[in-house]
């Protein structure tokens, strides 16, 4: 009878071992299951918070795309209306120069209309600084054709490309062309 006890010790021994052998497999599925569960999770973890990264650099892109929208209209809203008064300018400054060139305006009797218009045109040049409208001098400048607009070339003894006359006068609002000057430019003339 020892010898069955020995026989009976030694399966459940052996039982008890192979049960042991499979609560360690099973651990170990589980433990690799429970790896590949946390490598998801990690990736998953990854690419969310990758998504979450880009979403905001987006609005953050987009913001300042509004932001700067928005200085343009405040800056530039005018700008048809700026592009419009000009003709308004160019009449009068014509004007002021039939009344400033021509010597029956000269007398002491209309001084006082001289110095008028003079005040006129003070007034008109400076509201148009004051909105940021500034006049492109030219003459004696060399050609750009990012400012300027040639009408055509003359002979002159200045430098080539150099801008001899302005006909009609260009502007800038802040930084950008209201309207390019309209000028002769200088070239070597024939000897």
């Amino acid at each position: 009878m020892s010898e069955n006890k020995e026989e009976f010790k030694g399966e459940d021994l052996s039982k008890s071992e192979s049960t042991t052998q499979k609560a360690d497999q099973t651990k170990e599925k589980k433990s690799i299951e429970i790896d590949k569960d946390n490598v998801s999770l990690d990736a998953k973890l990854k690419e969310l918070n990758d998504k979450y990264l880009r979403l905001l650099a987006e609005n953050q892109n987009l913001r300042k795309n509004h932001d700067q929208e928005k200085e343009d209209i405040l800056k530039y809203g005018s700008f048809t209306f700026a592009q419009q008064i000009l003709s308004l300018t160019d009449n009068l400054d014509r004007a002021f120069q039939i009344f400033k060139d021509d010597e029956k305006f000269k007398k002491d009797e209309f001084k006082n209309i001289l110095n008028g218009i003079e005040m006129i045109e003070k007034e008109l040049l400076g509201t148009l600084e004051k909105n940021s409208i500034k006049y492109i001098d030219c003459i004696n400048k060399p050609f750009d054709p990012n400012l300027h607009q040639a009408i055509g070339e003359k002979n002159s003894e200045k430098e080539p490309g150099t801008i001899i006359e302005e006909m009609q006068k260009g502007y800038l609002m802040h930084d950008r062309l209201l309207r390019p000057s309209m000028v002769y430019v200088s070239k070597k003339s024939k000897k």
